[in-house]
């Protein structure tokens, strides 16, 4: 009985190391919106807003904005330089998505 504890121990031990390391459970994610960076001036100017989203099932909640435009407006940035999206998720229930804006 005690070798059956341990193997299942094992076993959902791996299980959830691997749901881990596939992004099942839990990912962070960082990218640019533009790939054509050719030129870009460097700034140190950095906006940023965000949507949080959660779903479950057929429900669905979001909120907040995170075009870059509103970001630039709120943050009073008047040349935008680039942009990324950094993506947050826990068990594609919770779900935060951040733009982060950079320019003058």
């Amino acid at each position: 009985m005690k070798q059956f504890k341990l193997g299942l121990i094992a076993t959902a031990m791996t299980v959830l190391v691997m749901g881990c390391a596939s992004g099942l459970v839990y990912t962070h994610t960082w990218q640019p919106l533009t790939l054509d960076m050719h030129k870009t001036p460097v700034s140190s100017t950095e906006a940023s807003g965000d949507i949080k989203h959660i779903a479950l099932g057929a429900a669905s909640v979001a909120w907040g904005s995170a075009a870059i435009g509103d970001v630039a407006k709120k943050h009073s940035i008047q040349e935008l330089y680039f942009a990324d999206v950094e993506t947050f998720s826990v068990l594609h229930i919770w779900n935060q998505y951040t733009v982060h804006v950079y320019g003058k």
